[in-house]
């Protein structure tokens, strides 16, 4: 089985959306607010320090896809990337696409200048937690979230 893992240029962000999407079957969910049209002006493209990439099939198909954003320069850690999304479609897992679109964003966010990959993963995705630790990841920390910023 061949996967390619390619960087994604302007105009395949609703490609890259469409992918997202797959974060949303079980153990995921939809968000109450998840707006399609919203989530592709959101991806960044047009900015030199986010890249997008999609996995594909021998025969095309995208079977996943990953975001990455060097985001901040942290003064205890260096210069941080972060792994925003990391998707692959259900019928694709443990075949090793999420293996190829992993290594690719790190490698990508290396070149970049980022010090260190941090991504964050729902507390439901206990298969992905499995798969990160075996991938070389620590369990680093705890992610809070407030919905508003007010």
């Amino acid at each position: 089985m061949t996967i390619h893992v390619r960087q994604l240029q302007r105009g395949a962000e609703a490609e890259f959306v469409t992918g997202l999407e797959w974060l949303f079957a079980p153990p995921g969910r939809r968000p109450g607010d998840w707006d399609r049209d919203r989530a592709v002006e959101r991806t960044g493209l047009a900015h030199d320090d986010v890249a997008l990439f999609a996995a594909r099939s021998g025969e095309g198909q995208v079977v996943g896809v990953a975001s990455v954003y060097v985001d901040i320069l942290s003064v205890r850690f260096g210069r941080r990337a972060s792994i925003e999304d990391l998707a692959v479609h259900p019928e694709w897992r443990s075949r090793g696409v999420g293996s190829s679109l992993l290594t690719t964003a790190r490698a990508w966010a290396h070149d970049h200048g980022a010090d260190y990959v941090f991504l964050e993963s729902g507390l439901a995705r206990t298969e992905a937690h499995r798969f990160y630790l075996r991938e070389g990841a620590t369990h680093a920390a705890a992610a809070f979230r407030w919905t508003s910023v007010q």
